[in-house]
């Protein structure tokens, strides 16, 4: 029941005073967890690590794209081994970091890899 009225929020486009318990339970990839799917030898790991980055970076761009995000000066083709290299090599180099939304930090690797010329 409670899926079948946000369903049918979402499709109206009314928003719920309260929303359902289980919409509220929601976990974003964290530094850390990423870091452990990158780490981990199991190839379906390591695919998921490649995959979540590709998407997060995916992801980014179309933002900028549509014009939600500030352009950024990353190449405008990447292999994706390449970017998942850059962003473990940040999620090692700073441990500190490593609590924050994996996507904000894949955005944050590649823009420290990438800078702008001012």
């Amino acid at each position: 029941m409670k899926s079948h009225i946000l369903a049918t929020s979402l499709l109206l486009g009314t928003p719920l005073a309260t929303p359902p318990a289980a919409a509220q339970n929601f976990m974003f990839e964290t530094g850390a967890t990423l870091l452990a799917k990158c780490r981990n030898k199991a190839p379906e790991y390591a695919l998921a690590c490649t995959a979540y980055i590709a998407g997060a970076v995916d992801g980014i761009k179309k933002d900028v794209f549509i014009g939600r995000a500030q352009p950024n000066c990353w190449p405008d083709q990447m292999q994706a081994e390449d970017v998942r290299r850059i962003v473990v090599a940040y999620l090692e180099r700073y441990p500190d970091q490593r609590k924050a939304p994996a996507s904000v930090l894949v955005s944050v690797a590649l823009n420290g890899r990438y800078p702008c010329e001012k």
